[in-house]
């Protein structure tokens, strides 16, 4: 009996830094962000339309981001997570003249998209 649980703990112990060394994967409310993007960014004072490959969002800001809308410059960032966009890992929008935090990412359809996005122009 000891022998075999020496053996489990022997076990365990291998298995243990194979598993730390996996890289950690993004959290259930970040997404993964694509090279194939589309911001509509009309409007944009509170969210912003974002098309990420064949996903849709409505990204949600947690204060007013008026420069969203002008900025010649839009880049998500999260500390720590390099290419993701996450509503509860502390992502920013950077503007040139803002840092504005992401409150929330709100899947939506296709259709609501196109139809946001008119609507936004």
């Amino acid at each position: 009996m000891k022998t075999l649980i020496a053996t489990c703990l022997l076990a365990l112990a291998a298995i243990a830094p194979a598993q730390a060394a996996e890289p950690a994967a993004a959290p259930a409310d970040c997404i993964t962000l694509s090279a194939d993007q589309q911001l509509v960014r009309a409007g944009a004072s509170r969210s912003i339309l974002l098309r990420n490959a064949d996903q849709h969002f409505v990204v949600h800001f947690r204060n007013s981001c008026d420069s969203a809308a002008i900025s010649p410059t839009l880049v998500f960032e999260t500390p720590g997570q390099e290419g993701q966009l996450c509503s509860a890992a502390g992502s920013v929008l950077k503007t040139r003249t803002q840092s504005c935090e992401i409150a929330s990412l709100e899947p939506i359809s296709a259709e609501s998209y196109a139809r946001k996005a008119r609507n936004r122009r």
